[in-house]
């Protein structure tokens, strides 16, 4: 019985062969690293030489397995699946497959099947990671943290009781996923001292750390960190958002102050000016009307004169 190769082996011989021929090659899984918002590609180069005369993508999340895109017959088809709709672009030369933009629900595994001009099978598969960036993140004392003073703890002889004199540092991100939180003080790493906000808050870290002069007085920052971005914020702990208000309403008050003392100084030039130049033309005028007056003296005698005569 023959199978179609071109062999004169025994037809159970020929079964393994012609299977192997014909079965399609993969290699491992390729990881591919997205952000939500921009674009991706899938792509799996041809040999050269090679020609794809059909094309199927499938989208495989929690066991199912969904067909996305495909070419078949010079048709290309990409809005198999209403979850992608119009946001696809497949290429079939070069054979990649765009997604933009990316959404958080496109993470997945995603598996390319590409019919050869010589009839041979390969596929691919894509797992795709979409991270989103991080951003507004927060570093601030938490509220309820204990306010016992670093001069009350420098005070106190047992140690359990000093622990008891602590500060709660909480950072945060509102936006981001697969975030890890890093911490230093004054510039070194620590690595104590840190916990979960919550088995339910997965963007969130706190520090709990020992109230006295050192830690008190020192600058902490907290580095939220994914793959794609990353975001530091900074902190003195004894240097409380109450206590830069103050500051701040200070440096306000006497910014006001001394805007006053220049617009007082000022207004009191000006009014000296302006007296100075009232008491300069009341001068003159004076000056003035006693030239008249001498002048009509004149005129008057001039004419008693002529009259005499």
């Amino acid at each position: 019985m023959n199978f179609g190769c071109d062999t004169g082996f025994h037809a159970m011989n020929l079964i393994p062969i012609c299977c192997l021929i014909f079965a399609p090659v993969a290699g491992a899984i390729i990881h591919v690293i997205g952000v939500e918002g921009e674009a991706v590609l899938l792509t799996f180069p041809l040999t050269e030489g090679s020609e794809a005369i059909a094309i199927d993508w499938r989208y495989k999340k929690q066991q199912t397995e969904t067909k996305i895109a495909s070419f078949a017959h010079g048709i290309i088809t990409t809005d198999d699946d209403i979850q992608f709709n119009t946001r696809l672009i497949l290429n079939t030369t070069v054979v990649f497959l765009q997604i933009e933009p990316l959404h958080l629900q496109d993470s997945g595994l995603y598996v390319v099947e590409i019919k050869l001009q010589d009839k041979r099978k390969v596929f691919e598969r894509f797992n795709l990671t979409v991270y989103v960036k991080i951003s507004n993140t927060f570093l601030k004392k938490k509220a309820g943290s204990n306010h016992c003073t670093a001069e009350e703890s420098g005070k106190l002889a047992d140690v359990s009781s000093k622990h008891n004199c602590s500060f709660i540092l909480e950072c945060g991100a509102e936006k981001g996923n697969y975030i890890h939180f890093y911490w230093q003080k004054s510039g070194a790493n620590l690595t104590r001292w840190i916990s979960d906000c919550s088995p339910h808050s997965v963007n969130c870290s706190l520090m709990e750390v020992p109230t006295d002069q050192e830690n008190c007085n020192a600058n902490y920052s907290c580095t939220a960190s994914n793959v794609v971005s990353t975001e530091t914020k900074y902190i003195i702990p004894c240097f409380t958002a109450q206590e830069k208000t103050c500051r701040d309403r200070y440096f306000i008050g006497l910014s006001v102050v001394s805007l006053m003392l220049v617009a007082m100084g000022l207004s009191a030039k000006f009014y000296i000016r302006q007296k100075n130049e009232g008491k300069h033309k009341a001068v003159s005028s004076l000056k003035h009307a006693e030239n008249c007056e001498e002048s009509f003296r004149e005129i008057v005698y001039a004419d008693l004169k002529n009259t005499a005569e």
